[in-house]
């Protein structure tokens, strides 16, 4: 992640930077997947986080905005996927971005200066609606007469958030998941998962997808939320209680993350920080837990991920707003220059496609095994 080269979908992705024509901007970002496995295959269905970290190092270094000075700046990027605003903070050194620092990224070596991916202005991209259904708690009816609450958000991604004894099956929040992601623990897991997305999808108006089909697609998430309790990560590192606030568990089409996405982290953050949301339930006493905002550190399968929040409480649940609601990242430029490839491709790929849905969903699952066809 911090070098030329690579054919993963984690590596294969590009952003068009431009100036914008929006006042309240400053540069217009479009995000695009592209799928190595695929000849000419590419989605705009996604937005990244990790790549709008360097929407502002790369404006800066073509001039893109003029007059910025040295010292702390915010970026603000109009994200053309999602038709709404990123907030890009970092440290301005004789008018390019300063990338020496000592910001530390899970999977990324070395350190670098921090780069603040603000999403706070990201709510109901995919429903309208920061709560779909206008509820801080949904009761969701299971097919074996059980029900499992869940607190359904849309922010940047809509996750569907649940605490582990809601769920049943003797499923405890701490689970890791297979090196493919499988669902195996406990017996039933990827089952009942995949029937309480598929009812969360319909609870939010959904009602494109069966059984089958929403196993194939990324959204909505699925989140257990937990209190905080020790465990030992996939690296082998032992996670302390007392330096989270919560742990958390991402399920996208019913298999596990084995981190988490910074999309569905901001979610998390952003539900937290409500009074009344499941994930707000299990914190303990204090000012996040009061709506009052604060920073936000949980576990993950993989170690740890922290942000920052600051909600703008409302008389209703979508009322509320966020004044921050950010994460840390670095970025540096790598490369400037051209690549010339040379244009030889079946005939039923003279041109980029746009792939569909479920396609582009399926590579959230696996991307770390996705490798160019030879």
């Amino acid at each position: 992640m911090d070098g030329l080269g690579g054919n993963t979908m984690g590596q294969s992705k590009a952003a068009i930077v431009s100036p914008s024509a929006r006042p309240d901007a400053d540069v217009d970002y479009t995000f695009i997947q592209i799928f190595p496995d695929q000849p000419a295959g590419i989605t705009y269905k996604m937005n990244c986080g990790n790549i709008a970290a360097g929407v502002p190092a790369f404006a800066l270094m073509k001039n893109l905005i003029p007059n910025v000075p040295d010292g702390e700046v915010t970026i603000r990027a109009f994200s053309v996927n999602t038709q709404k605003m990123i907030y890009l903070t970092l440290e301005v050194l004789n008018g390019e971005a300063r990338v020496a620092g000592e910001t530390a990224i899970g999977g990324v070596p070395g350190t670098g200066a921090e780069v603040l991916v603000d999403f706070r202005d990201q709510a109901g991209g995919f429903t309208g609606k920061l709560f779909p259904t206008g509820h801080l708690v949904d009761s969701i009816a299971m097919d074996d007469g059980s029900s499992v609450e869940v607190t359904i958000v849309d922010m940047v991604n809509v996750c569907a958030f649940f605490e582990p004894l809601s769920f049943g099956l003797g499923y405890t929040g701490l689970e890791l998941p297979d090196r493919d992601g499988t669902v195996v623990k406990p017996p039933g897991m990827e089952s009942r998962l995949t029937e309480l997305r598929l009812k969360v999808a319909q609870l939010t108006g959904w009602n494109q997808y069966t059984l089958d089909s929403i196993r194939k697609v990324a959204l909505p998430f699925a989140v257990s939320v937990t209190t905080p309790r020790d465990y030992t990560d996939l690296d082998g590192d032992r996670v302390q209680a007392g330096d989270i606030d919560l742990v958390a568990r991402f399920y996208l089409e019913s298999v596990m993350h084995h981190a988490t996405p910074g999309s569905g982290s901001t979610c998390l953050g952003a539900a937290a920080s409500v009074p009344g949301t499941i994930p707000n339930r299990v914190l303990a006493a204090g000012d996040l837990k009061a709506g009052k905002g604060g920073r936000l550190t949980f576990g993950h399968p993989s170690g740890r991920f922290g942000l920052a929040s600051q909600p703008v409480l409302g008389a209703s649940p979508n009322e509320t707003t966020f004044a921050k609601l950010a994460f840390a990242r670095t970025a540096r430029i790598i490369c400037d220059g051209r690549v010339y490839i040379k244009n030889i491709r079946p005939p039923e790929h003279a041109r980029w496609v746009e792939v569909d849905e479920i396609t582009a969903a399926s590579f959230f699952r696996y991307a770390d095994e996705v490798n160019i066809q030879k």
